[in-house]
């Protein structure tokens, strides 16, 4: 008998501790929070034809500002503008196949970097779930329109061709899923150090994310191991690739916004010709991403 009292108290001697231990993770902001986001990511191409190997490097830079414009019960309205965009592509083939800077002075004949450079011009909407979910975009129609009219593009057709090819990167779906991937990683259930949950980015990268809550302190130390599938379609492939992606996150614990996010990944599979009878063309696709997020203060 004065066995089982026992261990009814040591039961509730340990109860709250274990309440205690539980952790609500989600975003914490306050309106006019404003967000710097630096993005660098580097990403390998390799093709194998027939023996010869073609290899493609592309380099991209990005910062964006958040700003909060207003809470609700759920979610958070937030502005989003591009304060930069850089892209080059180089080929061991065909040598440097795009160069664009928007900080740069934009050539004439430039017409891609005279194009994405109204990125910079326009602020979008979005709407986040307090577990970083992205709910809606919107804006998107307007700033690619914009990005094409003052690029000088006047012929109707192929402002109608360029505006539909934008929409696939730079849509209001399209740059929801994007934006998720700095965003949306914290679970629906409280959770202690080393509990799992899992979620799913969808979009021209699919991934099915596990994620492990590795530390709590004035930080929060999250991981994942990720199984994801690439299929990118083009007038001239198909490309259906699958692999791993690994992802480690330190977050601000008062605001739940990420600090520090890095995210490698490798996948292979083919890449079909639709001009050259569907030739099936073995790729390799290696790439490392970081964010790097600052509250900024006015």
């Amino acid at each position: 008998m004065s066995h089982l009292v026992s261990k009814y108290i040591a039961f509730f001697l340990l109860f709250p501790s274990v309440i205690c231990s539980q952790n609500t993770l989600e975003y914490n902001l306050n309106v006019s929070d404003s967000l710097i986001v630096s993005q660098s990511s580097a990403q390998n191409i390799i093709q194998d034809m027939d023996g010869s190997k073609h290899e493609m490097s592309n380099i991209l830079l990005g910062e964006f500002t958040f700003v909060v414009k207003t809470i609700t019960d759920s979610s958070y309205v937030i502005n989003f503008k591009f304060n930069r965009f850089k892209l080059i592509t180089n080929s061991n083939i065909y040598g440097e196949l795009i160069n664009i800077d928007t900080n740069n002075d934009i050539k004439e004949d430039n017409l891609e970097a005279k194009i994405f450079s109204g990125l910079t011009k326009s602020v979008l909407k979005m709407e986040m779930l307090k577990n970083g979910k992205i709910k809606t975009v919107s804006g998107t129609d307007a700033m690619i329109s914009k990005m094409i009219t003052d690029a000088g593009i006047l012929d109707e057709f192929t402002k109608e061709i360029m505006i539909e090819a934008m929409k696939k990167e730079f849509g209001n779906e399209s740059l929801a899923r994007s934006f998720e991937q700095m965003t949306y990683f914290y679970p629906t259930k409280n959770v202690t150090v080393g509990d799992h949950w899992s979620n799913i980015y969808s979009g021209d990268l699919n991934a099915e994310n596990i994620w492990t809550l590795d530390g709590l302190s004035d930080t929060i130390e999250l991981s994942a191991k990720s199984n994801i599938t690439m299929i990118t379609e083009e007038d001239t492939h198909i490309m259906t690739l699958s692999g791993i992606q690994d992802t480690n996150i330190t977050a601000d614990k008062e605001t739940g916004f990420a600090e520090l996010i890095n995210v490698v990944s490798s996948a292979e599979g083919i890449t079909a010709m639709k001009q050259m009878n569907d030739v099936e063309i073995p790729t390799t696709i290696k790439s490392i991403t970081t964010y790097k997020i600052k509250k900024h203060v006015q």
